[in-house]
């Protein structure tokens, strides 16, 4: 069981809008189930007002979302990251949003109702909360892993691509003009700084908040060097078609994977340097298929 905790689990590539919208979704599911089913003795609660303050619970629900997700999470960037990321931790993060709906329920059921919330009422209002969403969110967090890692785990041939190089080695041999490697020129925010490479000595680029950190080859070793620019600006500056975006920071060099592999988070690009590994996000797994 432990060792399923520590599994890779998907982190999930989403904006604040779509966090805003999961937020939102959750919250009127919430509201939604209160009001049709009314479980936990709702259904003797007797008051002319019972459906505003049945939509309030979802309107909970949805804040505690937004909160720990675009205030809490991204407050510490070192425990909630892709690299990191588990079941563990997601069903960790499942129990800390229930934990907050029910203290905001509380302190809401004490000022609308004028109750004396004791600690034995805030244990069986945690009983409750629990009731409703742990079961069905941690099931769904144990199926979804189950199906990612199903889909991602098959080890993936790489076939061999034609580079640059055995192109111009090819038209050699047929007596054909040598066609050169493309040259890239990497040029950063200010206009000033640049790097110049092949584009077959390239082996990907990380973004790292404002800065891009260029991995290429030379002279047998493996460099890396910091420009101060966006990946996405990078990007723009790069014509090779074999030089992709895997990954909102990741550019990879797709004749440098020399195989594929993969977990519950997605695929893995395994460079054909030692120990370089690059992630593929699940909207840009079109790049896998090309290996194939």
């Amino acid at each position: 069981m432990f060792k399923i905790l520590q599994q890779p689990y998907p982190f999930g590539e989403k904006s604040n809008l779509r966090l805003l919208i999961q937020s939102i979704g959750e919250g009127t599911f919430i509201a939604l189930f209160l009001i049709l089913f009314q479980p936990l003795g709702v259904s003797e609660w007797h008051d002319p007002n019972k459906f505003w303050y049945l939509t309030c619970y979802g309107l909970i629900t949805a804040l505690c979302g937004l909160v720990l997700r675009l205030v809490i999470f991204k407050s510490f960037p070192k425990y909630y990251s892709e690299a990191t990321w588990n079941v563990g931790k997601e069903i960790l993060s499942i129990l800390l949003l229930i934990l907050m709906i029910t203290v905001v329920n509380v302190f809401f059921s004490r000022f609308a109702f004028n109750l004396n919330i004791s600690l034995k009422s805030f244990f069986w209002m945690l009983i409750g909360v629990m009731i409703i969403g742990i079961f069905p969110a941690t099931f769904g967090v144990m199926l979804n892993y189950i199906i990612q890692l199903k889909k991602y785990a098959q080890p993936i041939v790489v076939q061999h691509h034609t580079s640059e190089i055995d192109l111009n080695q090819q038209n050699h041999e047929d007596n054909a003009p040598i066609k050169e490697p493309i040259r890239l020129k990497l040029i950063a925010e200010n206009e000033k700084d640049s790097i110049e490479l092949s584009s077959d000595a390239l082996y990907f680029i990380e973004s790292s908040d404002n800065y891009s950190t260029i991995y290429y080859e030379k002279q047998g070793k493996l460099q890396k060097e910091l420009l101060r620019s966006s990946l996405t600006r990078l990007e723009g500056q790069i014509a090779s078609e074999n030089i992709v975006r895997c990954h909102r920071s990741f550019i990879v060099n797709l004749d440098k994977v020399e195989k594929v592999t993969g977990n519950a988070q997605g695929y893995k690009l395994h460079l054909v340097a030692p120990e370089l590994l690059v992630p593929v996000a699940r909207k840009y797994t079109e790049v896998v298929e090309r290996l194939k």
